[in-house]
């Protein structure tokens, strides 16, 4: 029940990060203001400190938060670099996003439960 309530609070504490950083974005647009590698690398930390919060605390890794984590501060990264991903770019993330969800989706078919 512990392990529960500190991934709860955990995730919590991400969601309310990741909404300040989406409100910061929304009034920095409004003044024309490009934050867009900001964003994507503030999502990166958001989501790879939650799952290293989740490590030193004893839980388990959320892999698919992690390998989110970093594409987002890969595409950040990128774009502070002056890389412009051309729009096959962005569908290219998309599709690998996709196929981790099937790799782990798949791997989770393999695996026997106990007692079976």
């Amino acid at each position: 029940m512990i392990e529960l309530n500190k991934n709860v609070a955990l995730t919590s504490l991400a969601w309310g990060l990741f909404f300040i950083l989406i409100g910061i974005s929304i009034v920095a647009a409004y003044y024309n203001i490009n934050v867009v590698a900001y964003v994507a690398v503030g999502i990166g930390i958001i989501l790879i400190g939650l799952n290293v919060s989740r490590k030193s605390l004893g839980m388990t890794l959320s892999k698919f938060g992690l390998f989110l984590g970093i594409v987002a501060i890969g595409l950040g990264g990128a774009i502070f670099l002056g890389l412009s991903l051309i729009p096959w770019g962005y569908a290219m993330i998309i599709v690998l996003i996709g196929l981790f969800i099937i790799a782990e989706a798949a791997a989770s078919l393999g695996k026997r439960k106990p007692n079976q």
